[in-house]
């Protein structure tokens, strides 16, 4: 299975958030319909998977590093937002 690691950014640019899913059509699905309580305030939002890799721990480790002070500089480079403390 592939796990993609994603960001989402609000449509004001002012709210971002990243994880990591199994399913990512699903998980985007639950994103969009509220069902997440970390992006419930987003509104409308725009979304990029960032990487694919093989395993949960992977995924983890992937989604650790975007989180951090490194990835949401990158980020920031990347989408030009700033990058918030969601998700």
């Amino acid at each position: 299975m592939l796990y993609s690691i994603y960001f989402l950014i609000s449509q004001d640019g002012k709210r971002t958030y990243v994880g990591y899913s199994g399913d990512f059509k699903e998980r985007l699905r639950q994103h969009r319909n509220k069902a997440v309580k970390t992006t419930v305030n987003f509104g409308r939002f725009q979304w990029q998977i960032l990487e694919t890799v093989d395993s949960v721990p992977g995924a983890r480790k992937k989604e650790r590093y975007w989180k951090s002070a490194a990835g949401r500089k990158k980020l920031k480079t990347l989408f030009h937002t700033a990058p918030s403390s969601n998700g």
